[in-house]
C-alpha cells in the first residue's frame, strides 16, 4: 500500500528511515545495484521526497490480515509520524533536532 513519506531520521547504526503518514517507517537504502536511491544521501534530496508515496508492507501486512479475519483485537491505527516532523527540514524534532540550515531552528 503506498503511503506519503512525512520525514527522515536515522536508524541505530546511521541507516536513513522514512517515516510514512501511516505512522510505520521504512528503511530508504542506496545500494546499487540492487537499490537506486541517490536521493537519500543528500538532505536537499530527502526534503525533495517528502509528500512522494513508498511502499508501506506494514499496512499491506494489517491489511491481509484484516481480510483473512484473523485479527487479534490489538489492531487499531498506529500513530501518525506528521506531528514529530520539521515541516522546513524533514528531520524527526525531538530525536535529532533541526536539519543545519534549517529556518524552524530555535
Amino acid at each position: 500500500m503506498q503511503r506519503a513519506m512525512v520525514g527522515f531520521e536515522t536508524d541505530d547504526v546511521g541507516d536513513w528511515v522514512a517515516l510514512l503518514e501511516c505512522g510505520h517507517r521504512q528503511h530508504v537504502h542506496h545500494r546499487p545495484p540492487w537499490q537506486e536511491r541517490p536521493w537519500v544521501l543528500t538532505a536537499e534530496g530527502r526534503q525533495d521526497r517528502v509528500g512522494s508515496p513508498l511502499e508501506c508492507h506494514e499496512c499491506d501486512e494489517s491489511e491481509a490480515v484484516g481480510a483473512k479475519g484473523g485479527d487479534d483485537g490489538e489492531g487499531g491505527e498506529p500513530p501518525s509520524q506528521v506531528q514529530r516532523v520539521c515541516p522546513d527540514c524533514g528531520r524527526v524534532v525531538e530525536d535529532d533536532g533541526h536539519g543545519a540550515g534549517c529556518a524552524g531552528a530555535p
